[in-house]
């Protein structure tokens, strides 16, 4: 596929999910990320030892670090989890909130890994792989109906924001609100 030019952060990116600020470091090697793939607010990814590439459809959590590895298609890595240099994060895998993936390391695809240093917990389900391509899709879909509101000062009274795309808590089955719940934000099923 194509990719286009990041100016700010010196990375190439087809997903309109990068969250800001995202700090990205190319002196070793380029910063690749995947369509419909987001990543949140305050990561680090880099590319000191040589390419960094994140898959299609990959959620990164918030200040998390990714240097010079590879994650694959559908894959979802936690809140603050660490991938060292040549971490290896295969497709419809999961890396737990706080978790440090050691240099080298493979995490096989359908794993849930965690800890520190990093080790497998167990097999993801089905039903919990099946989920990680939609809760890629929310993301993206969130922050595409936010792309305004830098246009507005970027700090605007929630009366401004178009709620259509966010669950709707009230009417939506415990199940679809899951994925959140990996990341660690507040849903009905974990509140």
């Amino acid at each position: 596929g194509s990719y286009e030019r990041k100016k700010d952060a010196g990375m190439f990116d087809t997903a309109s999910g990068v969250g800001h600020p995202t700090v990205g470091g190319a002196n070793g090697g380029g910063i690749y990320v995947g369509r419909s793939s987001n990543i949140q607010d305050g990561a680090m990814v880099t590319s000191y030892e040589g390419h960094t590439e994140i898959g299609d459809y990959v959620t990164v959590g918030h200040n998390e670090h990714i240097h010079s590895a590879k994650v694959g298609n559908e894959a979802l890595i936690g809140m603050g989890a660490v991938l060292n240099p040549g971490s290896v994060v295969e497709s419809q895998s999961f890396v737990a909130a706080g978790a440090v993936v050691s240099r080298g390391t493979v995490v096989k695809s359908g794993e849930i890994w965690g800890g520190f240093p990093a080790r497998k917990l167990r097999d993801m389900t089905e039903d919990e792989k099946r989920k990680l391509r939609i809760q890629a899709e929310r993301y993206v879909d969130v922050g595409r109906s936010q792309e305004y509101s830098m246009d507005l000062g970027g700090n605007i009274p929630d009366s401004f924001i178009e709620n259509e795309l966010l669950p709707d808590e009230e009417n939506t089955p415990n199940d679809e609100l899951e994925p959140h719940a990996m990341l660690g934000v507040a849903s009905k099923s974990n509140q």
